[in-house]
């Protein structure tokens, strides 16, 4: 959605809008009910370690940004994609949500690397840049899906078998 955001980039998420439909996503549908805050969905912890590796493995990433999970499994039209990068998110995905707040219900450490495969439906004002296609992610993907690995196998044995996070609380508060 970004013209400064390239394929093979890494974005580390630290936030996320949600514009699906009919996916369940809560542990709790009555008669228990529980409100946990999405105020910040993805673990700061593991965010900032993976910031660090990415850094260290001299990985093109940005370190925040925002994920527009869509419906799927289609591509964006023109329009929609005009507006996703006017409302300033970052990336489009289908896949974050619910399983980002179905975490959170579970108090889990929530981490989202997005790997940048594309400038979705295009780039307003730069009709050089081609709308998606499902080839073109699957290629970028195969190109560097290594990196990613890399990343994760060096994220891993770094996690804290006690965080000092407040992920492992989110319920604190918020059963009604």
């Amino acid at each position: 959605l970004k013209p400064d955001l390239h394929p093979g980039d890494v974005v580390i998420c630290d936030q996320f809008f949600d514009r699906t439909t009919g996916r369940a996503d809560t542990y709790y549908p009555g008669p228990d009910v529980v409100h946990v805050s999405a105020a910040d969905p993805y673990c700061p912890e593991l965010r900032e370690l993976s910031a660090r590796i990415a850094e260290q493995q001299s990985l093109r990433f940005q370190p925040a940004g925002t994920v527009v999970v869509v419906q799927g499994p289609r591509f964006s039209t023109r329009a929609e994609s005009r507006w996703f990068s006017r409302m300033g998110w970052d990336i489009v995905g289908m896949t974050q949500y619910p399983e980002v707040i179905l975490a959170r219900e579970l108090e889990m450490c929530y981490l989202n690397l997005s790997l940048v495969t594309d400038y979705d439906a295009g780039i307003e004002g730069a009709p050089e840049v081609a709308a998606v296609q499902a080839h073109d992610v699957m290629e970028v993907l195969a190109s560097n899906i290594s990196r990613v690995r890399d990343l994760l196998a060096a994220l891993i044995p770094i996690i804290p078998v006690t965080p000092s996070c407040n992920c492992q609380h989110a319920l604190e508060g918020a059963r009604m």
